[in-house]
């Protein structure tokens, strides 16, 4: 920069005043000039008011030319030897008192002339001090503090006047610059020796140069010679490290002030901590200044990387005279001193990447953090890898507004460059010499790597010299393992700026290629790396003890803790590092012991490592035939990526072996399930078998990459780990046990069945161990572990049903079932004798464990091998209710119009072991011709309903068409004989009855004639009643007569005889409950009795009975789940912007239609008997409103849950998927179409043909799901945002008034929200507006306050890169057990498992969250309340006479 300009620093010889002090000296004799001087000082002194109190004395001296005889006298006497402190002290005093001439109050001592003419004698004085900083050689220790507090005193002097003074002229600020320059130069030239006044001074003396020069750029800027000056100087001081570190301290102030005003407010801004550092820059320096004077200093010590190389920090004078002068040192660079040079080149790296973090946005950016041990450590990567795995969103991690890479690299790339390349033997360096104005050295010496050394493998410590060292051994302290330090610090810097990238962003090639050769040769191994002593012991035990020990370079570390990135982005021809990282990953992962920097923890680097390599998984498969030349390969040969896939999947599988790290496994465990499920959608779209590129290896299913062997390999390895040693952390229990049910639903061709039973087997072996723990190690996350298993076991079985014909594995199952329920098996060991069931006491290990096992065993004899049934995957439940069977009744002629509360009072309800409700209808249905005692049930219980039609038949349904008789028998003939009539009239009591005497108890009841003799009144009424009678009983005969006369065919002899007709009245309600044994008088009296009876009787009459059969239909025996997804575009941040996006596919990515047709398949929300995503169109089958079209060119507003949703579902629970959007661009959409199935443009995609083996594939819904539909008065439907609940207010008025129950303790885990993000621009995801979308996300099951409080909000992110891989960020998972898998983020993931990965993890972190909380209650629990719920408000209070009257009485009477 001021190459082409002089320097103004002149020979020492020459500076202060050297003429006239000469003079003086040499005019008197030592003793005589002593004592003048001594004399002279002590009376100024006095006259200071300093040593006697009282105010100071007026000087008496009023001329010039006194001051030209006594100014040289006390210059002289500040030359003095440390021996004459006092005289040193008396002048320091004077010349201090007299410079406050400058300031605005002057002292009363100071005299006339200097008044008059303050800054002529300033200069003077000024010039005069430079005599105190002189070292004066080797001094004790006593004496050189005594020195130092005089220069302190007039440090401080200056610097006030320097602040203070308002008359400062030019030519003085450029005396007191120039003075600043030479003492520096003569205490920090020199080679720093112990205990010199140099190295005590050193902090001070810059501190006060640099402020002092801050000082005067604002007040009277600087001329470029100074500059030069202040150039050439500082690079003859860079043995020190206080330059360093002032420089570092300088360069801080003064880019917060630069960024502040370069970025706004907004951009995150360095701290400062020192109150010093916070004044240092003066307030009235101007911006352009600010920004001259940044740049300025920013190369005011040359080339930084120069510390890196001893001879040319040692070229300088001051060394050249010690080694000329010196018997120990021959050359210069020899200098024990120069030994520090690794600490002081790490210090000025670690100066520029906190620069570089400052610009870059990184938060809490501070000086005080690069005095951290470990700083290759960033705090942008420390909160992407922190301790937890979970992100902080709370913090940008990078600022938006940050500048672009090519702006950062411009400016302190040659310097990154070239210090990551230190040590590296190139044929050509990549690394060009940028000249800049204040770029350092710039001959060949600077810009050749550093190569001249031996004894790489040297670990002898850097921190002091020992005397008698040789030459070799003072070299070994500087060989360039030393520097590797600051080459870490400098590659993480780089890696930092380069995976700043914003999306869409360009760098140029030529950074891109020097980054590349710059990572490759920092990613080698053989840098002769410095481990510390502890390590070394560490290893040698790890080695006796057979566990394998691996080795990490700092350099390599520093870029994977730093590069975690580098695959996520869309750098062009990052490939090429593919290699050269699988190396270093192969050092890291796998190794039980490793061998790392010590200031770097072994975890973080292991996770660095892991977000690495799940960057890179994807790769293989993605680029199958693509080639590529390694970087730094000067052949020709090349390396097909596909090759490099069984190696990938060995080191993850290997990795995960030895991690210990929770956080670290589930990332590893996400990406086992990647590989496994890549391959397998790999093969299935390509319909031939993953490529095996090793033919000796296909027969060894442990080493191939196939989809069939990585899914053994996976099942063996999971398994084996969950039982040794993941069974007691709780989250890598549940990642392994979420892989476990993800493996159970891959479609492989080549499946084995002895591999599913045994996973089946370790699954059931789990659950038992868990359970059998002690009870102090029983707790909430043990038995959610233990839920976790029995859903995972039931997915299998689901998944699998061939497992249950094998008896071994029946067994196992049962007996584990039985373990949940009870809390112990009837029969621990085959030889032992089975207990009964009343014999054991029901104790399981909680009633959570129960409850799962209860729904593994309902299951296991509902669902398996029946799953999807003939209504679809939509419902396990029939689709029938009492209102659709009493319409298909033979008796049924009523109107179409048929409510529930009518259809009930033809059922007959009652409740079987407090759990089971039976609606009873005695009543044919019209498809049964055949006149048998029919009776339709309608069961419901706590795993759905059921319809059966029964009927009482005494032969089999065969031969029932068989008749017994014939239609026409033929006439009988007559018989004659019929034998004699005799009429008897019978007696009901013996005729001795007559004969014994009546007693006078018989006669104390009057009889009736003594009643009516005795009453004339009596008489005639007893008589008149008589003649009623008698008429009456004659007419009846009469009629009776008549009747039977005109009805009666037989025994008229024309009336052949014929069969009487069938009955068809039966009260088969009563049959069937008395064939199940419910009515036996022993059942009846304990229905009475029974504080819990096994049969209640339900009153159907009641009001609010069918609301609540409609609540209990409504409570669905799966788990309940919705996702939305977003689409946001570059840049958008408006929640009315982002819902837009969908309106068209023209507006959104061509991959995001095939992506949400990968969520699940398309279904009507009027026609779908299951989850719809809202209450209001769910669980139940309607006729919409008005013909349901849609825009075809739709960008997913279709399924915006008004006509259609996404839907998925398995034998265990539900999920839908729902894409927000306006109201009225819904409205306004046109179409001619009606939209019949689901379109989409290729790729994965779940057609509703193929929902069935979708939906059998298991389930990857959770036991703890929130069932229970929620009315919320407070809440308008029409005054929601809701897409769903938009829909209310054109049109749909049917739905305006419905209620759908109440809430539940439960209901509480339904206040978080699951979003799935469509990204274009990464960096949007730091300003999605979750919240402010939460209207748009209404289900109708949220609790009354959700609302009120702050919602947790899961949030997936999904990134498109330009090579056709897809970013994963999570957001949100703060909870304990909230990381759910598979995806991890920062996962790179295909596009051909990208949708199925997505509701996966959207399943599982509902499920976790199901899992964290204390009120949940599982589907079927929460059926079984409900149920008893209505036994307590409906039953009928009767004794068993009126029970017995109940049963033969008709519904309706």
């Amino acid at each position: 920069m001021f190459s082409d300009w002089p320097s103004e620093l002149v020979p020492q010889q020459g500076w202060g005043d050297e003429a006239a002090i000469s003079a003086f000296k040499d005019a008197v004799p030592w003793s005589v000039g002593r004592d003048f001087v001594a004399g002279t000082a002590k009376h100024l002194a006095s006259s200071l008011g300093l040593t006697k109190p009282g105010p100071p004395i007026r000087s008496k001296i009023i001329h010039d030319k006194q001051l030209q005889v006594l100014m040289p006298a006390l210059g002289y006497g500040l030359s003095f030897p440390l021996s004459e402190i006092d005289i040193l002290r008396d002048c320091v005093s004077v010349y201090c008192e007299w410079l406050s001439a400058l300031l605005p109050n002057p002292k009363s001592s100071v005299p006339a002339p200097i008044l008059n003419d303050p800054n002529h004698y300033a200069r003077i004085i000024i010039n005069h001090f430079y005599y105190l900083f002189v070292p004066r050689g080797a001094q004790g220790p006593d004496v050189i503090n005594r020195q130092a507090v005089l220069c302190h005193r007039v440090l401080r002097t200056l610097q006030n006047i320097a602040q203070n003074s308002p008359c400062l002229s030019e030519d003085t600020w450029q005396t007191l610059l120039l003075f600043l320059l030479h003492i520096n130069s003569a205490l920090l030239s020199p080679p720093t020796v112990k205990e010199d006044a140099g190295e005590q001074l050193c902090e001070r003396v810059l501190s006060v140069l640099f402020e002092t020069w801050l000082l005067a750029c604002a007040r009277c800027f600087p001329p470029p010679p100074l500059w030069n000056a202040l150039r050439e100087s500082c690079q003859r001081w860079r043995h020190r490290g206080g330059l360093i570190d002032q420089w570092n301290r300088i360069n801080f102030a003064l880019s917060a002030k630069l960024i502040s005003f370069m970025y706004g407010p907004a951009f995150p801004q360095i701290k400062i901590s020192s109150e010093d550092d916070l004044n240092i820059i003066p307030v009235n320096m101007s911006r352009d200044c600010i920004a001259q004077v940044w740049y300025r200093i920013l190369h005011i010590i040359g080339n930084p990387v120069d510390l890196s190389r001893h001879t040319v920090i040692s070229k300088t004078p001051a060394f050249l005279k010690y080694a000329i002068s010196s018997e120990l040192v021959i050359e210069p660079s020899q200098h024990p001193c120069l030994q520090m040079l690794p600490s002081i080149f790490l210090s000025a790296m670690k100066g520029v990447s906190g620069l570089v973090d400052a610009f870059l946005g990184v938060p809490n950016t501070s000086l005080d953090n690069l005095n951290q041990k470990g700083r290759q450590m960033s705090s942008s990567s420390s909160l992407s890898l922190s301790s937890d795995g979970k992100s902080d969103d709370a913090g940008r991690v990078l600022s938006s507004g940050r500048p672009k890479c090519n702006s950062l690299l411009h400016l302190f790339g040659p310097w990154l460059f070239e210090a990551a390349l230190i040590n590296c033997n190139l044929q050509a360096s990549p690394v060009t010499q940028h000249k800049s104005d204040g770029g350092g050295s710039g001959g060949p010496a600077s810009r050749r790597p550093v190569s001249v050394f031996g004894s790489e493998n040297s670990r002898k410590s850097s921190d002091s010299s020992v005397p008698g060292e040789s030459h070799t051994d003072r070299l070994a302290h500087l060989s360039p393992q030393h520097f590797q330090s600051g080459r870490a610090e400098a590659l993480g810097a780089l890696c930092r700026i380069f995976c700043s990238k914003k999306t869409g962003e360009e760098i140029l090639p030529v950074y891109l290629a020097r980054f590349y050769l710059a990572l490759h040769q920092g990613l080698r191994q053989n840098d002769g790396t410095v481990v510390s002593s502890h390590h070394d012991s560490n290893a040698s035990q790890s080695n006796r003890h057979g566990v394998r020990t691996g080795t990490c370079s700092e350099t390599a570390a520093s870029i994977l803790v730093n590069g975690v990135d580098l695959f996520r982005l869309d750098l062009q021809g990052v490939v090429s590092l593919v290699p050269s990282v699988l190396g270093v990953l192969e050092g890291v992962l796998p190794e039980g012991e490793l061998r790392a920097p010590s200031h770097l923890p072994v975890t973080l680097l292991r996770r660095a490592a892991t977000h690495i390599l799940l960057s890179i998984l994807p790769l293989p498969l993605h680029f199958q035939g693509l080639q590529v030349k390694e970087v730094g390969n000067n052949s020709n040969e090349r390396i097909t990526l596909s090759h490099l896939r069984p190696q990938l999947v060995n080191l993850l599988s290997n990795a995960l072996q030895v991690e210990s790290d929770p956080v670290n496994t589930q990332m590893l465990l996400g990406g086992l399930l990647f590989c496994v499920q890549d391959a397998a959608f790999c093969e299935v779209m390509d319909s031939i078998s993953q490529h095996n590129f090793s033919t000796e290896r296909d027969h060894n299913i442990m080493s191939s990459d196939s989809a069939h062997a990585l899914f053994v390999r996976a099942i063996y390895l999971v398994c084996h780990r969950l039982i040794s040693s993941w069974k007691s952390d709780v989250n890598v229990s549940l990642a392994g046990l979420e892989l476990l049910s993800g493996l159970a639903r891959l479609n492989i061709a080549e499946q084995d069945g002895l591999e599913c039973k045994r996973a089946v087997k370790w699954l059931c072996d789990y659950i038992a161990y868990q359970c059998s723990r002690p009870p102090r190690a029983h707790s909430k996350d043990l038995h959610s572990t233990i839920v976790a298993a029995f859903h995972c076991a039931s997915v299998w079985l689901v998944a699998h049903p061939y497992l249950l014909q094998d008896k071994e594995c029946l067994a196992t199952v049962l007996e584990v079932v039985e373990l949940g329920i009870s809390g112990s098996k009837s029969q621990v060991k085959s030889s032992d004798a089975p207990r009964l069931k009343h014999e054991k006491e029901l104790k399981p290990a909680s009633m959570r464990v129960k409850d799962a096992a209860e729904a593994l065993l309902s299951c296991v004899l509902s669902q398996v091998g029946t799953f999807p049934s003939v209504c679809g995957a939509e419902s396990l439940s029939s689709l029938l209710d009492e209102v659709t069977l009493l319409r298909h009744c033979n008796t049924w002629g009523g109107s179409d119009q048929l409510t529930r509360d009518t259809a009930a009072l033809h059922f007959r309800y009652f409740v079987a072991q407090n759990s089971i409700m039976l609606a009873l209808l005695e009543q044919p249905l019209g498809n049964h011709q055949d006149p048998q005692p029919t009776v339709t049930a309608l069961i419901r219980g706590p795993f759905g309903r059921v319809v059966w039609t029964m009927q009482l038949r005494h032969l089999p349904r065969h031969k029932s068409s068989a008749k017994l008789y014939t239609v026409n028998p033929g006439r009988p003939l007559p018989m004659n004989d019929v034998g004699i009539k005799h009429s008897v009239k019978p007696k009901y009591f013996p005729d001795s009855v007559d004969r014994i005497p009546l007693s006078k108890a018989d006669k104390s009841i009057p009889s009736l004639e003594s009643v009516i003799l005795n009453d004339e009144k009596s008489a005639l009424e007893h008589d008149k009643l008589l003649q009623i009678l008698d008429h009456q009983v004659a007419f009846e005969d009469n009629v009776r007569h008549q009747v039977e006369r005109e009805t009666t065919e037989y025994p008229d002899v024309e009336t052949e005889c014929a069969a009487p007709p069938l009955c068809h009245e039966f009260q088969t309600a009563r049959l069937l409950l008395s064939h199940f044994g419910f009515l036996s008088l022993d059942a009846l009296q304990q229905s009475v009795d029974a504080a819990v009876p096994s049969l209640v009787a339900l009153d159907s009459s009641m009001a609010g009975f069918a609301r609540d059969l409609d609540l209990l239909d409504t409570t669905n025996n799966r788990t309940i789940d919705t996702a939305h997804v977003f689409y946001v575009r570059a840049g958008q941040s408006a929640p009315q912007d982002i819902l837009l996006n969908v309106v068209s596919s023209n507006t959104v990515h061509p991959h995001f239609l095939e992506f949400l047709t990968g969520l699940g398949w398309m279904v009507n929300v009027y026609q779908h008997p299951g989850w719809t995503g809202h209450v209001s169109t769910a669980f139940t089958v309607t006729t919409p409103p008005q013909e349901v079209v849609a825009d075809l060119n739709h960008g997913g507003s279709c399924f915006s849950g008004r006509s259609h949703v996404l839907y998925w579902s398995d034998a265990l629970s539900e999920v839908a998927f729902v894409v927000p959007c306006p109201a009225i661009a819904q409205q306004n959409q046109g179409s001619q179409q009606s939209l019949g199935s689901t379109s989409s443009p290729g790729g994965i995609v779940l057609d509703p043909n193929e929902k069935v083996a979708a939906g059998g594939g298991g389930g990857s819904g959770s036991e703890r799901s929130d069932s229970l539909p929620s009315y919320d008065p407070d809440v308008d439907a029409g005054s929601s945002l809701s897409s769903h609940t938009s829909q209310l207010s054109f049109g749909h008025g049917e739905n305006r008034n419905r209620k759908f129950g109440r809430q539940t303790s439960a209901m509480a885990c339904s206040d978080h929200k699951v979003f799935i993000v469509w990204l274009e621009s990464f960096d949007d995801c730091y300003t999605f507006p979750g919240n402010e979308l939460l209207p748009e996300t209404v289900t109708g099951r949220e609790s009354s306050s959700w609302k009120e409080k702050e919602a947790v909000i899961y949030i997936i992110f999904i990134h498109a890169l330009t090579n056709g891989l897809f970013r994963i960020k999570l957001q949100g998972q703060n909870a304990k057990l909230s990381m759910a898998g598979p995806l991890v983020d920062g996962q790179v993931v295909s596009r051909r498992v990208l949708g199925t990965l997505v509701r996966q993890t959207a399943l599982n972190m509902c499920r976790r969250k199901r899992l964290e909380s204390d009120s949940y209650q599982p589907p079927h629990v929460q059926r079984k309340l409900r149920i008893q719920e209505m036994v307590q408000k409906y039953r009928y209070e009767m004794n068993e006479p009126e029970f017995y009257t109940h049963l033969f009485t008709s519904p309706l009477c």
